[in-house]
């Protein structure tokens, strides 16, 4: 230990730290250095590092005192790891004590509400003349809020000081894998699987669930209750436990056994509307276990003669009539997607080249992709002036006589200005392969406004995709005000196309939006916004979305190949 971990060492808390306890000071200080205009990356750092501390299963405050690496966890490097030592050393943080000092009183107290956004949340505090976050909470509930600032901001509030903790499902993937490795390596679980609203692949998850089987169920609790340093318990009964995680959310246990494994899935798995509809066909899941075993959920469909549901799909829409008609999509999977469509490169605001782009591209087996950076009037995002868009497609073609063995297409992120028209003009629009076009700006106008935006935009004939609808963040920012069924009617009498945005903070279209559209007969791409290589891996979020959907290759651009793709774009 060094002269200054010995420093803190004899400055530390006489309890231990659970996980939850050391996120919750680095989400802090991220929200901290938002206002104070850090780095931006530095601010995603340290926000990133909060989520992934969560779902450690290792106690961190043991680890630090027995001096373990805490660089060896992905996401915590040097200056991260530095923070979490000082701690759990101390109890504190010196670097959020400093910025607390230094700050206003309004400003301060934004630290323990890391879904707010700080601009937009002092914004209301100037427009209002409040200076407390329990103000703000008056003026919320008053309505003032809603009248001063419309009620994307109200919304936006709402689900910051919300006590009702949710996280991304691309969050909740990382703590299941973690809780599920521990199930197995930690607790000898003979068997686990994740059930509830993260095996359906929503969005926002307020739990995480399992069903397991063990002859021990009490011993398993127990252990669970040490997850992660603490993990506290506030129910149990002989099969069933649920648990309070430190990223605020709620773990749930069920206990099976071997021979009714499929029911409890079956039970576990569904909505609950999913599963009131079932049982107006199978009867109460709780008292037909003697028509069983069922030790999958294939013999309990069977048993009922319904076709298997697939899990996306068991949300209470039209599943079980389809399933026992036999009429269930063949839902889409990543095998089918052939090429990605909405990709950016150092031209804008992306991390990667086009060339490594597209050679990353080729080594996940795509046959092309296409080169979206955003439109010259988003500065914010180095939009790429006219000339430069010139100069970008002269240079893909040569790049395609390079590579060959993936076509590189040209494309833009085109801005819709607040008038509906795109933000290039028609010559320099026509060159292109085609267009993704996208809201950035103007969130605030009406959905009146906003919808004939959205249309006149599409009436333009080198329009062809429209990019994420809503311009939602999830847990951030509501989407903007718009009419999507008026939309949808508009896209199918003009052939205009919807992307599923992979981006784990929108997947927008929402599941809702896209089973619109795929009944209207408008075909929809699943896009990463891939703003780096790595990014292409999130294809999958966009694939459960579109699954969730009930989407089938054949209603996804990108299953398609680029000779029958190409047809579908106006030009």
């Amino acid at each position: 230990m060094g002269t200054r971990d010995a420093k803190l060492s004899a400055a530390a808390p006489s309890s231990a730290l659970s996980n939850a306890q050391i996120a919750d000071k680095l989400a802090g200080l991220a929200q901290l250095l938002s206002t104070n205009k850090e780095n931006p990356y530095k601010v995603k750092a340290y926000r990133r590092a909060a989520a992934k501390i969560r779902s450690i299963s290792e106690s961190l405050d043991e680890l630090v005192r027995e001096d373990a690496d805490l660089t060896s966890f992905s996401g915590i490097g040097d200056a991260i790891a530095s923070a979490i030592r000082e701690i759990v050393l101390t109890g504190t943080l010196r670097k959020l004590d400093t910025l607390r000092g230094q700050a206003a009183p309004e400003v301060a107290n934004l630290a323990d509400y890391p879904r707010l956004d700080p601009k937009r949340v002092l914004r209301t505090y100037k427009k209002l003349k409040i200076s407390s976050i329990e103000e703000l909470r008056e003026k919320l509930e008053s309505g003032a809020i809603a009248a001063a600032l419309g009620q994307r901001m109200a919304q936006h509030v709402r689900q910051g000081l919300s006590e009702a903790h949710a996280i991304l499902l691309y969050h909740a993937d990382d703590l299941q894998g973690a809780i599920e490795g521990f199930l197995i390596g930690k607790c000898g679980v003979a068997a686990v699987q994740v059930v509830g609203a993260c095996r359906r692949r929503v969005e926002v998850v307020h739990e995480i669930a399992f069903v397991i089987q063990t002859g021990d169920f009490p011993a398993v609790v127990r252990k669970v209750e040490r997850y992660g340093g603490q993990t506290p318990l506030f129910e149990s009964s002989r099969d069933l436990a649920r648990f309070a995680l430190s990223s605020g959310i709620e773990l749930r246990l069920r206990r099976a056994k071997a021979g009714n494994w499929g029911l409890c899935l079956i039970a576990e798995t569904g909505s609950e509307a999913h599963l009131r509809k079932l049982e107006l066909v199978t009867g109460k899941l709780t008292a037909i276990s003697a028509k069983g075993p069922f030790p999958t959920e294939a013999a309990f469909y069977s048993a009922f003669e319904m076709s298997y549901i697939e899990p996306e799909l068991r949300e209470g829409h039209d599943e079980i009539a389809r399933a026992l008609q036999g009429t269930l999509p063949k839902l889409v999977t990543a095998a089918d997607i052939r090429g990605e469509l909405h990709a950016h490169s150092t031209s804008s605001d992306g991390v990667h080249s086009i060339e490594q782009m597209a050679i990353a591209a080729r080594e996940r087996g795509y046959e092309y992709i296409g080169i979206s950076d955003h439109s010259q009037s988003l500065k914010i995002a180095k939009g790429v002036s006219i000339e430069d868009l010139w100069a970008q497609i002269k240079y893909i073609d040569r790049l395609n006589e390079k590579l060959k063995s993936v076509r590189i297409l040209k494309s833009s992120e085109v801005d819709i200005l607040a008038d509906g028209t795109l933000d290039y003009p028609d010559d320099l629009l026509r060159a292109l392969d085609y267009t993704v076009c996208s809201v950035h700006s103007r969130f605030g106008l009406n959905r009146e406004q906003q919808t004939e935006r959205i249309m006149r935009a599409m009436d333009n004939r080198y329009f062809n995709i429209l990019g994420h609808a809503t311009g939602r963040l999830l847990l951030k920012r509501p989407g903007y005000e718009v009419d999507m069924t008026r939309i949808i009617a508009h896209a199918k009498a003009t052939d205009c196309l919807f992307e599923i945005n992979s981006s784990p903070d929108r997947l927008d279209l929402s599941a809702e939006h896209a089973r619109m559209a795929n009944q209207a007969g408008v075909k929809i791409a699943v896009t990463t916004d891939a703003h780096s290589t790595r990014e292409f891996g999130t294809v999958q979020h966009g694939i459960d979305q579109a699954r969730r959907a009930g989407l089938e290759p054949a209603s996804v651009l990108n299953c398609l190949p680029w000779a029958s793709l190409q047809p579908l774009f106006r030009r």
